[in-house]
């Protein structure tokens, strides 16, 4: 599918906002990462489930944000686990060329298989 099928409509976002477990080190290790990198568009952060969450994005079940990753773009489109690193990737200016790599149809295989990995396994790696 590449990046450009994971962009809403084909159109490219403004800006994308990370829902994030606020409870979990590892999330918040990979959030602190993400804020300190130069990026081609704003990431806002927001913790999955709390107020503001529910608040902005009453669509989403905060179950299901809780338990993966999810990004939402300003245009609409909404990507959970590895479409949803890829996005934040693809966000980064020293990233893009990965993300686009990793949603190649030969590589978005392995990396929806890294993130569910690292998604069940996110309690024993938060240490």
């Amino acid at each position: 599918m590449g990046c450009a099928g994971l962009l809403a409509g084909g159109q490219a976002p403004a800006a994308l906002t990370v829902l994030y477990d606020g409870n979990c080190r590892v999330c918040l290790r990979a959030t602190d990462w993400l804020k300190q990198q130069p990026t081609y568009l704003p990431l806002y952060f927001v913790p999955a489930g709390s107020a503001e969450a529910r608040h902005r994005f009453p669509q989403l079940d905060p179950r299901t944000t809780l338990k993966d990753v999810t990004v939402v773009a300003d245009n609409g489109g909404v990507y959970r686990g590895s479409n949803a690193w890829i996005m934040c990737l693809w966000a980064l200016r020293d990233h893009r060329a990965l993300a686009y790599t990793l949603s190649t149809p030969g590589n978005a295989p392995k990396a929806r298989k890294f993130v569910a990995f690292l998604s069940r396994h996110r309690s024993l790696l938060g240490s």
